[in-house]
């Protein structure tokens, strides 16, 4: 791939960003008569600030969520914060308006990893590398999970820090499965069996099958789990590989035993059959696993297993990434990179997820954590997921890619279309682009 189009890991000490700064413990140790340090009395008010940070992100119950954790960070800093929430459709819009204005507007934005790639190349956002120089070795850099940061890295500078993910899954009824005497598939043959077992008894697996690119990230992971890739070793698409068709072949086999409807499901519509108990077994996003668990509002709950997606060589999982960055025109960038150290610290991750079980942070540490595992019993199967964690393309003619493997997907399913065939033609409409 050309340099200008890879995402590579920064260095380790664009790891080691939250020393000191996340913690909120800005005091120094204080002297004792005999020499000794002893750690400094609880401040007794809040310091005193004049400033003001702004932020961006999208609406809804997990900004207003964030937006009370917000208030410690006020206590203990005395910086005020305003939020910005907006409605999804419109962020990415915004963002770009006020960035390429100059405003000043916003301090902070919360942006995907698919946004970087413009964003760094218009000169949107600042690096990061400067602020995290020297900030010593309390943030342990081996907890932040490295596949995120590597999508948030251009040409060696570290452009965000990684803060919510959503992951697609395999969900599955285990009291369905073990009254039929079958085990949690983990690979595509397993998978195959399962959902074939059930499909001649009148169900299926549920997968979200309309056009679209629900299918397309999870043919992503699906080609993952079986070596394969978009592009080849010098960066030029490829994708009618053997790996490639076989990936393809798997998903049109799949999709011959999904529930009867299913075609035309997206990830909502697999979401509401797990949870009213209409199929076993289904693909879904993280997003909505918390209603499959709300007991007023799931037929199913506690019922339910987690699993990273069928492999056929061993499991990976999809970086769908949100992370804080810093807009080069930012008013207050020291304090903005401090509350976005502060946001991303394990400390405050925990209390977001136990706040709102459906916040997945990139902290590893946390993916195990029994205290959130009790509320999110998906976690151990994000964390086993995102040890090879893969992106979806990232270059700027993505969505153009995207669209078309979408509706060459949908044929398959709908038409019976040959995958070899499907690829081969997205290849040659679109290979010029990339």
């Amino acid at each position: 791939m050309k340099k200008t189009k890879q995402w590579v890991v920064g260095s380790l000490s664009a790891l080691l960003l939250l020393s000191g700064c996340a913690t909120g413990d800005t005091k120094p140790a204080v002297s004792s008569t005999n020499g000794s340090t002893t750690a400094p009395s609880p401040a007794k008010e809040a310091p005193k600030s004049d400033v003001t940070l702004t932020i961006s992100r999208w609406a809804g119950p997990h900004a207003d969520d964030q937006a009370e954790l917000l208030k410690e960070f006020e206590k203990e800093t005395g910086i005020k914060v305003k939020m910005d929430a907006i409605d999804f459709g419109q962020l990415k819009p915004k963002q770009t308006l006020n960035m390429s204005g100059k405003t000043g507007q916003y301090d902070l934005i919360w942006a995907q990893e698919s946004w970087i790639g413009e964003y760094v190349k218009s000169g949107f956002l600042a690096p990061l590398d400067d602020y995290v120089k020297g900030v010593g070795s309390k943030y342990d850099a081996a907890d932040m999970n490295p596949s995120a940061i590597k999508a948030f890295t251009v040409d060696n500078k570290l452009y965000g820090l990684p803060n919510f993910e959503q992951m697609p899954l395999l969900v599955y009824n285990k009291e369905m499965l073990q009254a039929e005497g079958l085990q949690p598939p983990q690979t595509w043959d397993d998978t195959l069996k399962v959902a074939k077992h059930f499909f001649d008894k009148g169900t299926g697996i549920g997968i979200p099958g309309k056009q679209g690119s629900a299918s397309v990230s999870i043919f992503t992971i699906l080609k993952r789990t079986n070596g394969s890739d978009y592009f080849n070793a010098s960066g030029k698409l490829e994708l009618a590989t053997p790996a490639n068709i076989e990936t393809m072949q798997f998903w049109k086999a799949l999709s011959s035993y999904s529930m009867k409807g299913s075609t035309t499901w997206w990830w909502d519509e697999v979401a509401k059959a797990l949870q009213f108990g209409q199929i076993p077994l289904g693909i879904t996003q993280s997003g909505l696993f918390s209603q499959l668990e709300d007991p007023s509002k799931s037929k199913v709950n506690g019922k339910l297993g987690y699993a990273p997606l069928p492999y056929k060589k061993s499991p990976a999982g999809l970086i769908n990434v949100w992370s804080w960055c810093l807009p080069q025109d930012s008013k207050h960038p020291k304090e903005a990179f401090q509350l976005a150290a502060w946001l991303t610290s394990k400390e405050t991750e925990k209390k977001m997820s136990l706040k709102n079980a459906s916040h997945i942070s990139l902290r590893q540490s946390l993916f195990n954590d029994q205290e959130l595992v009790s509320k999110a019993p998906w976690l151990p199967a994000v964390g086993a997921a995102l040890k090879d964690g893969i992106t979806s393309p990232l270059q700027l003619n993505a969505p153009k890619l995207v669209e078309a493997l979408g509706n060459g997907m949908s044929s398959i399913i709908t038409s019976g279309s040959d995958p070899k065939e499907i690829l081969e033609k997205v290849q040659q409409d679109i290979a010029s682009q990339f």
